[in-house]
């Protein structure tokens, strides 16, 4: 363990767990939980009292403690966080040795300790509308709600999406806070939000090459009402359809100045984004202002699984992903028994694998309102086809591509949302197969005699073999 820094911080000081640790277990993925960490310590008995935060009155392991995971990342050439989040549980105790030579002496079995995603506190807090004002950002007051919904409607018609999601999210992380030992107790207003490719070149770069902004006006947002807990309100209007937009945190390499991003080497951030694709640019964007000049093709993919990285790789294919159709619901054409199709926006068909299987159409949720761009004709139904083409891209022909799972030596530098190529090789040439991402779990264990094995674990979705890059048309 002796690359890996593992440490504690509470509001009054900083606990180094490094020389204690025999197991790392992180895990990061685009959907809830988001994060999670598990790390196994083997601490003395006469040691644990120094070597762990405790509530001074009960005696119990403080669990307001946050928990930094740091790495040196060999392809990157920099040491930097791969881990930040809140305790969220810990188990540990004692036991009598039943050796014959230690019979009835005391010893401290393994501690486990577990921590969730750095917005926790948006995800387990709650947030209620009150008559009467009690609380500041955790219950609302009418009127205090009245100013935050002018905020929010005063965007929702002249902003795109992302936009609004900002404003919204940065009303309700100001009131939520790391310990101030980590870079001076920051609030969890200092994450960017990333909603355009232009705020993911200036904090996430590594993203900007197929970046895509949620496309549309945020009408939804205008009926928020603050119950439940803040991350549950965003993502309630803001992700809703996670086979389209991706709407998750991420813990990227630091390319800004900030407190946070020089405390840790790296920068946590919110991704707000459409699903990402390497298909083929679109027939159609030059409706969506926000899309990338240069889409990422497949075979240009830098990040690359080497053959003898690769431990093990299984994927399948499954009959019921097929997909030969696609749609989107959207606010112009709420349906009563009779569809829409044609009126506003012409469904996608695939013919002949209609004509085989019968239709599989996938219909999309999307309750955003078109920009509605004054200078094209036809506009909003123009839109709603390029939504539909968006969704098209996304979803059809699923039953033609792999999902499956990954063992390859450990890749820190790997992260939940990213596309990846696999060298497979297959008797005298070598294919690779294009997979996307959805989650990763990074491994370190020490083992016996001092050997310490170091693996990462894929879980792969949309995988295709590049000799023909899928065609749609």
């Amino acid at each position: 363990m002796n690359t890996a820094t593992v440490a504690l911080y509470t509001d009054e000081r900083s606990y180094t767990l490094t020389s204690y640790t025999t197991m790392i277990d992180l895990q990061e993925m685009i959907t809830a939980p988001y994060h999670q960490a598990q790390i196994t310590l083997q601490i003395p008995l006469h040691e644990q009292s120094e070597a762990l935060p405790y509530y001074e009155d009960t005696g119990a392991v403080n669990l307001d403690a946050w928990l930094i995971v740091s790495e040196w990342i060999e392809r990157e050439g920099v040491e930097r966080a791969i881990f930040l989040g809140r305790l969220s549980a810990v188990s540990y105790g004692i036991e009598a040795l039943s050796e014959p030579d230690l019979a009835g002496m005391i010893a401290a079995p393994e501690i486990t300790i577990t921590a969730g995603s750095f917005i926790a506190p948006l995800i387990e807090s709650q947030v209620y509308l009150s008559g009467k004002s009690l609380f500041s950002g955790h219950i609302y007051e009418l009127k205090a709600f009245g100013r935050l919904l002018k905020r929010v409607l005063s965007r929702v018609l002249r902003s795109d999406v992302g936009s609004v999601l900002r404003v919204l999210y940065n009303e309700f992380s100001p009131h939520y806070r790391l310990p101030k030992t980590i870079a001076g107790g920051a609030k969890l207003s200092a994450l960017p939000v990333i909603h355009s490719q232009a705020r993911a070149r200036q904090f996430a770069p590594e993203r900007a090459p197929l970046f895509r902004s949620v496309f549309g006006r945020a009408v939804n947002a205008a009926h928020i009402r603050p119950t439940g807990a803040p991350w549950s309100i965003l993502s309630s209007f803001f992700d809703v359809d996670p086979s389209l937009i991706e709407f998750y945190p991420s813990l990227e390499p630091a390319h800004g100045q900030g407190e946070i991003s020089s405390f840790l080497g790296a920068t946590p951030v919110i991704m707000y984004r459409l699903k990402p694709f390497i298909f083929g640019s679109l027939k159609s964007q030059g409706v969506d202002p926000n899309a990338p000049s240069q889409q990422e093709h497949a075979a240009s993919l830098s990040r690359i699984i080497t053959a003898d990285e690769i431990i093990s790789l299984g994927v399948s294919a499954n009959a019921q992903d097929r997909v030969n159709s696609v749609y989107v619901d959207t606010p112009l054409n709420q349906s009563r028994g009779v569809e829409a199709f044609g009126l506003v926006g012409t469904p996608t068909f695939d013919r002949e694998d209609i004509e085989r299987a019968g239709l599989r159409m996938y219909r999309g949720q999307w309750p955003f309102f078109p920009q509605g761009r004054a200078n094209k004709a036809n506009s909003l139904n123009r839109e709603v086809q390029y939504t539909i083409e968006i969704v098209d891209r996304l979803t059809r022909g699923s039953h033609r591509y792999l999902q499956g799972t990954a063992h390859i030596a450990q890749r820190l530098d790997i992260r939940a949302g990213m596309w990846l190529k696999f060298q497979t090789p297959a008797h005298d040439e070598t294919r690779y197969l294009c997979a996307y991402v959805e989650t990763v779990s990074h491994s370190t264990r020490a083992l016996e005699g001092g050997v310490i094995t170091r693996r990462s674990s894929l879980s792969l979705t949309r995988g295709f073999y590049t000799t023909g890059e899928p065609v749609h048309d």
